[in-house]
């Protein structure tokens, strides 16, 4: 490097401003070329002082080393500004340790030659101070912006870490329910079926008495409600939804379920209304169709309390077979609107907490989703889409 280069140099540094051509010429002996490669080591924190630096051309990073031996960056500086000032005025070890971020020229001035400038221009503490006040703000402003990281970074590994806690929390109900289901299934079933038929043979040989009927009536829809509540912890415990696919026009199927269930509902003072706007064909499970169905048919029913309307409609809706099942009744406030499809929540006294959960996994398995509208005192509202053929 030249005479006249260093110089240029040294008239573009904030310190060395406002000063005669004949004091940058004396500056300029003192000042020393030196050169690094990337990654190599200026100083290293709490080394002795014996050095002030002026960046030619490059960058250099400000690190401290952490409690486990790894690197902090602090700041980094490059063509025209100045590290080292800080150590050699208050001859104290240096704070940080230097590294060359990329190819390195530097100008070094030595301890004396720099303390002897200090003497000489008395303006170039202050140029040195404000230096020193832009370091320590910028090296703040980056100490914020690293704490506000790793703020979010504990934030999101909090979250992430109560995540899996939760799907722990919920593999270990599953495991124990798969593990329950599994050992009194067999044990279970073929007692209901027993007490099932037991029931509608009674049902036959005294259909003239109104009081057996009714109580008759009681042990089949309480058996079956049990069937269900066990079929539902055993299909949640497996993990997966099944699925035995065929070709399914959906309008004909929701026709001949509504009709399984009208007289029920009729009984409840209950109307049920269906409209198809479409026949096109689902590839799908028709049993566990008719579950969904079930499920929300039951839960609309339950929801009007004295007497209302349960509406049903099918239509197409761009790539989607559309499906929806409304009602007029009590509807969800936002707090168990929002965990409706969570397993064991219910908000009813009776049940598994299981049913939309199983729901949501059926229409999913099918490729579709599941949408939930509900109002208070209003009703609610159902919209499942199934992918078109």
């Amino acid at each position: 490097m030249t005479k006249e280069e260093k110089i240029e140099i040294l008239k573009k540094c904030a310190i060395f401003d406002n000063l005669k051509e004949d004091d940058y010429e004396k500056i300029e002996k003192v000042a020393e070329e030196i050169n690094y490669k990337k990654d190599d080591i200026i100083f290293r924190e709490n080394e002795v002082a014996d050095a002030f630096y002026i960046i030619v051309k490059g960058k250099v990073e400000i690190l401290k080393e952490g409690e486990d031996g790894q690197y902090e960056l602090l700041a980094q500086k490059e063509d025209g500004d100045v590290f080292g000032e800080m150590a050699v005025i208050d001859e104290l070890p240096r704070s940080a340790t230097i590294r060359a971020a990329t190819d390195l020229t530097l100008l070094k001035l030595n301890k004396d030659s720099f303390s002897n400038l200090l003497k000489t221009f008395s303006h170039i503490s202050i140029e040195i101070a404000r230096s020193i006040c832009s370091t320590v703000r910028t090296t703040n402003e980056t100490y914020i912006k690293d704490l506000e990281k790793r703020n979010k970074q504990l934030e999101m590994a909090y979250e992430k870490l109560k995540k899996t806690q939760e799907e722990l929390i919920k593999a270990e109900k599953l495991s124990a329910i798969g593990k329950f289901t599994s050992l009194i299934i067999h044990d279970i079933k073929n007692p209901m079926s027993n007490i099932r038929a037991y029931a509608e043979l009674i049902k036959i040989w005294e259909k003239d008495n109104k009081r057996v009927q009714k109580a008759t009536d009681i042990i089949i829809k309480e058996v079956d409600r049990l069937t269900k509540m066990t079929s539902e912890l055993l299909d949640f415990a497996r993990g997966e939804i099944i699925l035995n696919k065929t070709p399914i026009d959906l309008s004909a199927l929701i026709s001949t379920l509504i009709d399984t269930v009208k007289e029920d509902l009729k009984n409840k003072n209950i109307k049920i209304v269906f409209n198809s706007y479409t026949n096109s064909v689902i590839i799908g499970d028709s049993e566990k169709i008719s579950r969904v169905f079930y499920n929300l048919v039951s839960n609309a029913a339950d929801a009007i309390v004295k007497s209302g309307i349960i509406n049903i409609k099918i239509l197409e809706e761009d790539k989607w077979i559309k499906w929806v099942i409304q009602d007029n009744g009590c509807g969800m406030d936002i707090e168990v609107l929002s965990k409706i499809f969570e397993p064991f929540y219910t908000n009813k006294k009776k049940g598994t907490g299981l049913g939309m959960a199983i729901v949501k996994s059926i229409i999913e398995a099918h490729n579709g989703f599941i949408k939930v509208f509900s109002k208070k005192d209003t009703g609610t509202k159902f919209e499942i889409f199934l992918p078109k053929t």
